[in-house]
């Protein structure tokens, strides 16, 4: 065993469960380089929770109930230029032709607009003028969010590389961040801003691609990711 720990029920995503990037975040600090983590189940709040090592990579545990799993990964992914101006739309759940109105959840510690910040990371998506398919945010930080070296730590890196994964490629439908593959690849320090986009990447069924990428304010790309969205029944996560 690594780790003892309980998701705070302030990192929530859905209302009763972990926020999807917050908890890959915690099993992927135990990992270098580029990390693929999946959820098996809602991560619980306010539950014990264990970190395993496993000869692949860590897993999260409740008891004999495998919550998640990370194991070192290859990211092959291409990031789009930061658009120069970065002009900022509509909201993408609200754009013409979306199939579906869900709303999502007000109180997500990403992106949730009934936190304030820094007690959520307050990442509002908006629609990119001139592109398709993307979407964008300013992410103000905080010192709250730093780790000991004075740089964002990466739980909360990897929160920010979620939300606006599913406002780029699942705006307005019911769905879960199934996996998520990412690799930071340099330090962002715990002040300023800092921009984070999302583009999407196409699906098929219940799936849905996208990536997601944050930006220093100097422009230097800080970290990556891929991640898998799956459409669920909206009843299944309501609160």
């Amino acid at each position: 065993m690594i780790e003892r720990l309980a998701i705070d029920a302030r990192f929530k995503g859905p209302p009763n469960s972990g926020n999807g990037g917050y908890s890959c975040g915690v099993m992927a600090r135990h990992l270098k380089g580029a990390v693929e983590a999946s959820l098996k189940l809602p991560p619980p709040l306010d539950t014990p929770l264990e970190i395993m090592q496993t000869d692949g990579g860590v897993t999260m545990q409740h008891g004999d109930t495998l919550v998640g799993i990370a194991k070192p990964a290859t990211l092959d992914l291409e990031v789009p230029a930061l658009p120069s101006p970065l002009v900022l739309g509509g909201d993408p759940v609200d754009a013409p032709g979306r199939p579906a109105k869900f709303r999502p959840f007000g109180t997500c510690f990403v992106c949730g607009h009934d936190r304030t910040h820094p007690d959520g990371l307050c990442i509002h998506s908006k629609l990119v003028d001139g592109h398709d398919g993307m979407v964008a945010s300013q992410w103000a930080l905080d010192v709250g969010y730093a780790d000991e070296a004075g740089n964002v730590a990466p739980e909360f890196i990897w929160s920010a590389l979620d939300c606006p994964g599913y406002f780029a490629c699942a705006p307005g439908e019911a769905a879960l961040l199934g996996r998520l593959t990412a690799e930071i690849l340099a330090p962002l320090k715990a002040e300023g801003e800092a921009t984070v986009i999302g583009w999407d990447l196409g699906g098929a069924g219940r799936k849905r691609r996208c990536g997601t990428a944050i930006y220093a304010a100097d422009g230097t790309l800080v970290a990556k990711a891929e991640g898998l969205w799956i459409v669920v029944d909206p009843e299944k996560i309501k609160a």
